[in-house]
């Protein structure tokens, strides 16, 4: 990617629904040259754009980042725990743990039971576990709370969001049979509800110049009192309260080695931060987000 490319990619992963006329007109393109590009980082696959539910809508209330300890090889074990539909990130990592993981469960009970099937796959020596408390900034979900009940045709028009998040109106009204507008109409709602966020994942950190670096931070007194300035980090794409061995975890993406340690350097910095565990995201084996409960 040259740096028009990352220009666009940062803007989509803003609103992966933005137009090709907006688009183009903040990176200085014509209309056409925009779209070009565009669609060749999606159809060459580095880029997907998603709809991600909300879990609350999708009785998923119980997140969790689940670090690993394997004996041998990782890639195989990564691959067990892809496989798994309640686990929508896998990544292979340099650091504490070979793998990294999250599960999105229905309660604790079920957690429980999802990290009992880890800790019993071949070659697992090992399993960290921190609850999230809070998501403040997830890579591309909602977050916050919301109470929108959604229907049969919300859930279906979702179904189809989870895979093509830049899905057309008139694509979209087919697969529901209604028109267009009234299409349009509900999938404003369900973004203004924070149902559903729509926006772009690069699906290989690393290869197309991204990094992703996870970071876990003690910290002492009130954790809330650094959420503010460490969400304001330019490189942040993901920041959560969690219980256990950490109160905080953040990860941080840039396309630029120096920007990447001038975000580390600046949550060093940070007054409250006593510790600060780092680890490198070698490469993604799963970002999904996708729910297969959700009506076709």
């Amino acid at each position: 990617m040259d740096e028009t490319d990352q220009a666009i990619v940062r803007l989509l992963q803003a609103d992966g629904r933005l137009g090709h006329r907006e688009i183009a007109e903040i990176v200085g393109l014509s209309r056409s040259a925009a779209a070009g590009r565009i669609n060749r980082l999606i159809e060459s696959g580095q880029v997907i754009v998603r709809g991600v539910v909300h879990p609350a809508v999708l009785d998923r209330n119980s997140l969790a980042h689940v670090g690993l300890v394997v004996r041998g090889p990782a890639e195989p074990v990564a691959a067990l725990i892809a496989a798994r539909e309640d686990c929508p990130f896998v990544s292979l990592t340099s650091g504490p743990h070979a793998i990294v993981a999250e599960l999105r469960t229905s309660s604790a009970h079920e957690l429980d039971e999802a990290l009992s099937g880890l800790r019993g796959l071949d070659g697992v020596q090992g399993v960290e576990t921190l609850s999230y408390i809070e998501v403040l900034r997830d890579v591309v979900g909602p977050v916050g709370e919301t109470d929108h009940r959604i229907d049969d045709v919300d859930a279906a028009l979702l179904h189809v969001l989870q895979s093509d998040g830049r899905a057309s109106y008139v694509d979209l009204a087919a697969h529901v049979r209604l028109t267009p507008a009234g299409v349009r109409r509900r999938v404003l709602r369900l973004l203004d509800a924070g149902v559903v966020r729509i926006g772009a994942l690069v699906r290989q950190p690393g290869r197309d110049g991204q990094a992703a670096m996870g970071i876990g931070l003690r910290v002492s007194g009130d954790p809330r009192d650094l959420l503010e300035q460490l969400g304001a980090l330019p490189q942040a794409s993901f920041l959560a309260r969690t219980l256990g061995r950490y109160d905080l975890i953040l990860t941080l993406r840039a396309y630029d080695p120096a920007e990447m340690l001038h975000g580390l350097e600046q949550v060093r910095g940070l007054d409250g931060v006593t510790e600060t565990v780092s680890w490198t995201h070698l490469r993604v084996v799963k970002e999904t987000y996708a729910f297969e409960g959700l009506a076709p």
